[in-house]
């Protein structure tokens, strides 16, 4: 069996092993050391990588108590290598992770909810709870787990004995079979995981609740610690920053301008529609009934098909309807069922068209000119 050196000190970023198998699978080769820091993927949280000899470590995974490093060249049985872990990244899985375990054990105690499942990812964390909790709930939940960071707790990761397993209250997301790991965090929460995690909660630097989804009757929340934190404050901030800067607005009324402006483009669109209705009934107006094919200026799919439905209650026959600047318009043509089916076959056969549609109406795009389309309609 592999020594789990992430085990005995998770703040491992290097260290010399030696190889026992390498296997080729597919692609791929599955590397076995005597021990390694490398965390496999395993609770929720993706695999380390980094290299082994200098050979690139894409994937980690635990098979059978057996610990494979996945690389993309093989490595010499027996030969000793060095292993170097993408150490910024396993910390921050580390800030992250710690995070969680405050955040869960602080939502447990608080409103007995149960975390039933949990992701960490390259960029984020989230938390699955089985009840609902509202925002007020989780922004206290927030202020708590934060308050349990600037505190600086002791975070002690063991294997307890049989005694004293007997004698812990502590949560878990799954029945567990074999040895039982646990992380105890201070006066905050005892959990079984296998993870790697901070020596002490002031290396979380910050925790931040950020989206919510309801989940099979409980709830999804977005986590994020130290520089996930920090890189999403940092984008947020230049996000909002700029939308300031386009509304001539400072930051902290950067809302408030946002709305003013909405509620001028709901106005505007308004007054759009009502154009947009009088220019369809001015339209229809003009049309006589020997008037098959129609076109008409700056109109949408859904504009036409008004015109072209309007046209047809008045006048019977089929109705078509263009917008557009020549050779490329888009149409609308209402008929008769039977009727339009053979002329809209007939309309695809002559020409670059795209759409379609049913019950006495088709729709789309097409290129040709407009000289053309008067002709095909001439019927």
């Amino acid at each position: 069996m592999t020594e789990r050196l992430y085990e005995l000190n998770a703040y491992t970023k290097e260290f010399k092993a030696q190889v026992l198998d390498c296997i080729l699978v597919d692609s791929a080769y599955k590397i076995v050391l005597d021990k390694t820091a490398f965390f496999p993927e395993g609770g929720g949280q993706a695999a380390d990588i980094g290299t082994l000899g200098g050979v690139k470590v894409t994937d980690v995974q635990i098979e059978d108590k057996t610990i494979y490093h996945y690389t993309k060249a093989p490595i010499e049985i027996g030969s000793e290598v060095e292993g170097i872990l993408d150490f910024e990244r396993r910390f921050n899985f580390m800030q992250n992770h710690t995070g969680e375990h405050i955040v869960s054990g602080i939502a447990h105690k608080l409103f007995g909810v149960n975390n039933v499942g949990f992701h960490l990812g390259e960029e984020l964390v989230t938390i699955d709870f089985d009840k609902e909790l509202t925002r007020e709930q989780l922004n206290e939940i927030e202020i708590i787990a934060n308050q349990k960071v600037w505190q600086n707790l002791p975070v002690k990761a063991y294997y307890p004995s049989n005694e004293e397993l007997k004698n812990t209250l502590y949560r878990s997301k799954k029945e567990i079979d074999g040895e039982i790991r646990l992380v105890d965090i201070k006066d905050t929460d005892i959990c079984a995981c296998c993870a790697p995690h901070v020596n002490r909660t002031g290396e979380i630097g910050v925790i931040k609740l950020l989206d919510t989804e309801r989940m099979r009757g409980g709830i999804r929340i977005v986590l994020k610690c130290g520089m996930f934190a920090l890189a999403d404050y940092q984008s947020k901030y230049d996000n909002i920053s700029q939308i300031a800067a386009l509304l001539s607005a400072k930051q902290e009324n950067a809302f408030d301008s946002v709305k003013k402006l909405d509620e001028k483009c709901t106005l505007a669109n308004q007054k759009i529609n009502e154009l947009k209705k009088k220019n369809a009934e001015l339209a229809i107006a003009t049309v006589t009934s020997d008037q098959i094919c129609v076109f008409v200026d700056d109109c949408d799919i859904k504009e036409l098909q008004t015109i072209a439905d309007k046209l047809y209650k008045k006048f019977g026959d089929v109705r078509a309807v263009f917008s557009g600047i020549d050779p490329n318009y888009s149409f609308a043509i209402c008929g008769d069922s039977i009727n339009l089916d053979e002329i809209f076959k007939d309309f695809k056969s002559r020409f670059a068209v795209r759409g379609g549609g049913r019950n006495g109406m088709v729709q789309g795009t097409v290129e040709a000119s407009k000289e053309n389309i008067n002709l095909f309609f001439k019927f």
